[in-house]
């Protein structure tokens, strides 16, 4: 019966995993109700409104499956209410992996990973938010079956190929969760190197096969649908492993972890101020407990925490190291926040002599936390205002431009449009306040045409918001055109002859080509 299931879950539920999801759900609206309750798109919201997902050629098979049960519209409520929730219960898995037993310190958690970075730049692609939700979920879930003390290594390995299938960034959060679940086992519970290496060994090999597993799938569906993966952050090349380059990936993952916690370039500021302080609190504290419990006189299980330590950040970035050449932007960097992680267990780990010591210590991770979740939820909030006003500043534009088109002659007979070039100041895909805040921008949202990906952002806007029926050109047809001297010789918008007709073709000039 329903009542005894239900019931029956509920015993199960610890009091610990309440806080943490319910934790995380408050500061989640708190962080995203600016997003999730107004429609604050960006270029490729314009585009995706309504999409089947079917990013296959991306290598991402399984995303379709997944966004299909919010149906394939942009809902910002919908999918925004998702995207938390899955947060929130991944959340709890971490908890569950990490074996944490105190309520503060799993409420703690629920608040970081609800607020941090990457789900504000995720909720900006609200099209795949829940998606990509359900990515971090399933990832976070393989890492809690790895750690189990009776470990489901299949088990693990389909859930990565699932995430994988869905965004492949997500595998460095179970990476980096594994990792610091067996820094915990030999700095604080005492486990032996044999013990731990085991673990490792099964833990690598579960990794290749859920990587085996994802390609094989990739492979079958490509040739069921007959399709090829586009040269689109080199996917092509990572799949063929091709571009496989130790000393740039080394390079890449060095930038990134720098540029993800501790970038410099506008000054110090308060998220440098406080990682900063966050890395040498726990470092130390670290280095404290493994004299304490005379890990130092075993030197294998020594080694072994130095080793698995300094792979973290590899852990994190390890997508680098398939290609070197992807563009780490803040969309990928959520395995990062499984960082702050090694400082919040800290709270329970390893009881002080002295009750004051105690305390303090305890204070300390609780103030220091609270500083983090209460600045990543005022940056959320920024980047959403920041979302607004870059909308409404595009939408005015696209009135203009959709007036200036109905001004010219015959223009009402044209059903294909030709766009070339891209508004000034339309490149940027990420602002830059504590980090770069991916999905965000402070121009304009209307963009060039993507013709890797087959997306006219400026065409997709004038079906949707000017009641237009346009089919884009691109391709042989849009260069054999441009080449035209009457289309040279037109100037770029606001001019006034930045509009034309010719065979039947609306082609409108937004800046030079290839300029942004």
């Amino acid at each position: 019966m329903p009542e005894k299931t239900l019931k029956k879950l509920k015993s199960h539920i610890l009091p610990e995993w309440k806080v943490c999801f319910f934790s995380a759900l408050l500061v989640g609206l708190l962080a995203h109700l600016y997003k999730i309750t107004n429609w604050l798109p960006n270029w490729d919201s314009l585009v995706f409104r309504y999409d089947s997902q079917n990013m296959i050629a991306l290598g991402r098979w399984f995303l379709p499956v997944v966004c299909s049960f919010s149906s394939f519209y942009d809902l910002p409520l919908l999918s925004g209410i998702i995207a938390i929730v899955f947060h929130a219960l991944g959340a709890v898995c971490i908890c569950k992996t990490l074996k944490i037993e105190n309520k503060i310190t799993a409420g703690l958690i629920g608040a970081v990973i609800v607020s941090f970075p990457t789900v504000t730049s995720v909720m900006m692609y609200n099209y795949v938010a829940d998606g990509y939700a359900i990515s971090f979920f399933l990832a976070v879930l393989a890492a809690l079956y790895m750690t189990k003390e009776k470990p489901k290594y299949i088990v693990s390995a389909v859930l990565i190929a699932l995430s994988m299938g869905i965004y492949q960034a997500y595998i460095t959060v179970t990476i980096v969760l594994v990792l610091l679940h067996l820094i915990d086992e030999l700095v604080f519970k005492n486990a032996s190197f044999g013990v731990v290496l085991k673990k490792a060994l099964y833990m690598l090999l579960t990794g290749v096969c859920s990587v085996a597993i994802y390609g094989v799938v990739l492979k079958v569906v490509l040739g069921i649908f007959s399709a090829s993966l586009l040269d689109y952050q080199g996917a092509s090349q990572a799949a063929s492993l091709s571009n496989i380059d130790l000393a740039a990936s080394l390079y890449v993952i060095k930038e990134t972890f720098i540029k993800c916690f501790f970038d410099l370039t506008d000054g110090i500021n308060l998220f440098v101020v406080l990682n900063g302080f966050v890395l040498i609190f726990t470092v130390i504290y670290y280095v404290k407990s493994i004299i304490k419990n005379k890990v130092y006189k075993k030197p294998a299980s020594l080694f072994m925490i130095v080793i698995l330590s300094v792979m973290l950040p590899f852990g994190a970035g390890a997508l680098a190291f398939v290609n070197p050449s992807v563009d780490y932007h803040n969309l990928m960097l959520m395995g990062y926040s499984a960082f702050y992680l090694l400082f919040l267990i800290l709270y329970e780990r390893e009881t002080e002599s002295q009750e004051k010591y105690a305390a303090i210590k305890k204070w300390i991770v609780v103030l220091t936390t609270v500083i983090i979740v209460a600045n990543q939820v005022v940056v959320a909030n920024v980047s959403y205002h920041k979302a607004q006003m870059a909308y409404e500043k595009s939408y005015g534009v696209l009135i203009r431009i959709a007036d200036r088109i109905e001004q010219t002659p015959e223009a009402e007979n044209c059903d294909r449009l030709l766009v070339i070039g891209a508004l000034e100041n339309s490149d940027e895909y990420s602002v830059k306040l504590f980090s770069d805040m991916t999905g965000i921008t402070d121009g304009y949202i209307i963009r060039a045409d993507d013709e890797t990906v087959g997306q006219s952002v400026f065409t997709s806007s004038l079906n949707d918001y000017c009641g237009k029926n346009y089919s884009f050109i691109s391709g042989d047809e849009k260069k054999q055109i441009t080449q035209r001297e009457d289309v040279k010789a037109m100037e770029s918008w606001p001019s006034k002859n930045c509009v034309m007709v010719t065979d039947d073709i609306v082609i409108v000039k937004l800046g030079a080509e290839g300029e942004n």
